[in-house]
């Protein structure tokens, strides 16, 4: 199943039940009508209606967020890129947007958000240097989403709405290297996509190059090898 239910208890602050999707590989079909293949690649565009303590955000862009009734909100979506369907995503709970910079940001529980802004500072210098190194980023804005811990992955390259576990919030930005990798996505796997799931390392291997390449115009040719060392060493 794609969609993961938490009770407030499971959240950081322990306030709303928290809703998250992870629809990759083949899991969107059980959220909606589409065909999981990376092969189909559509728009979309979608109306999701919330209690009004709770805010909800897809990967595309929200253009209305208005009253349905006196307790229920809804909240309109639409992604004009095309995408295949494991990279629609959503996420609902007691959720606060951060800005840090002209076109990225990020999004997490409240009680968390000081934290993850300042270990993810430099997301617009990271995107910048992408876009630089690559070509223009066609999405528009980028948006970091920290995840509860019972997210079970690193990242997950959603356009618009990057999912990142808490486990990359250390305190001394060693983990930020995985918002690279997610930011080079958006070129490699969500513009540019495999055919099958048979080709996946394309998608992740174009990638992990692209974050290396990112890496050492950062911070120079030394850190982007040593990152590199350390990532070909998980294969050995």
């Amino acid at each position: 199943m794609a969609l993961s239910w938490m009770n407030p208890s499971q959240t950081a602050g322990k306030k709303l039940p928290y809703l998250f999707s992870q629809c990759e590989s083949i899991n969107c079909r059980s959220v909606a009508p589409l065909q999981d293949t990376p092969a189909s690649k559509v728009t979309y565009s979608a109306r999701i209606v919330a209690k009004n303590d709770f805010v909800v955000k897809m990967s595309a862009n929200e253009t209305a967020v208005q009253a349905v009734n006196a307790t229920h909100n809804e909240s309109l979506f639409r992604c004009d890129v095309r995408i295949p369907s494991y990279l629609m995503a959503v996420v609902v709970g007691d959720l606060e947007y951060r800005s840090l910079g002209r076109r990225v940001g990020v999004i997490t529980e409240p009680s968390q958000m000081d934290k993850v802004a300042a270990e993810l500072d430099t997301l617009e210098t990271l995107l910048d240097t992408a876009e630089t190194y690559l070509t223009p980023y066609i999405w528009g804005n980028y948006t970091v989403v920290v995840l509860p811990p019972s997210f079970p992955f690193g990242g997950m390259e959603n356009p618009l709405l990057t999912f990142a576990s808490p486990t990359v919030i250390v305190g001394d930005k060693s983990q930020v290297y995985v918002a690279t990798h997610e930011i080079a996505h958006s070129w490699t796997g969500n513009d540019v996509t495999c055919r099958d799931w048979e080709n996946f390392w394309l998608n992740e291997g174009f990638t992990v190059f692209s974050e290396r390449k990112v890496s050492g115009i950062l911070h120079g040719k030394d850190f982007a090898q040593v990152e590199a060392l350390l990532g070909n060493s998980t294969l050995w």
